[in-house]
């Protein structure tokens, strides 16, 4: 549960944030996301970093993990991750950055979750990803005309590893991230 970038509004952030706030309190809420920062859109940045560190420091009180929106402000998390719960994961959906930025996040207790840009053979995805370490991944759809069968096949073809071995992995992960429910 968490406000996205996209739908920061001044007229609704703080009354937003305040539902989320309560809400997040239910032990069926597992993270507080997808939040974070996009500088593509029109969001005021301000905007985006009042909702961000609302919601952030939400997540550190309750003890749950975060699910982050990043375009183009990876630098800008970094700083907020040194600054941050260390012990708290973060999983950034839709990871898309470089192998440096990827292994800087992983020392910081980040996961990095992968979608159908592993099907592109341009990105930079695509030839990163069989270096990235299995226990700090995660695989997802975000609707993009992919299975998560079909993502997890070529994920696993890309490690070249048993897809029973990969989801394996992939489970391990959630349960460090989420524990054993």
């Amino acid at each position: 549960m968490g406000l996205h970038p996209w739908y920061v509004k001044t007229s609704t952030v703080d009354q937003n944030l305040e539902w989320i706030e309560k809400q997040a309190y239910d032990h069926r809420v597992l993270a507080i996301g997808e939040i974070g920062f996009d500088k593509t859109i029109d969001v005021p940045w301000a905007e985006q970093e009042h909702a961000f560190t609302r919601q952030l420091t939400l997540a550190e009180k309750l003890n749950k993990p975060v699910i982050l929106h990043c375009v183009r402000s990876y630098n800008e998390l970094i700083l907020y991750r040194n600054k941050s719960n260390k012990k708290l994961p973060w999983i950034f959906h839709w990871f898309n950055a470089s192998l440096e930025i990827a292994h800087e996040l992983i020392r910081k207790n980040c996961y990095l979750s992968f979608g159908h840009m592993l099907f592109n053979e341009k990105s930079k995805i695509f030839r990163i990803f069989p270096e990235i370490p299995d226990e700090c991944i995660f695989l997802e759809t975000d609707d993009a005309g992919f299975s998560i069968e079909e993502i997890s096949e070529h994920a696993a073809r890309l490690k070249g590893i048993p897809l029973n071995q990969l989801l394996k992995q992939i489970n391990n992960n959630f349960i460090r991230c989420f524990g054993n429910l």
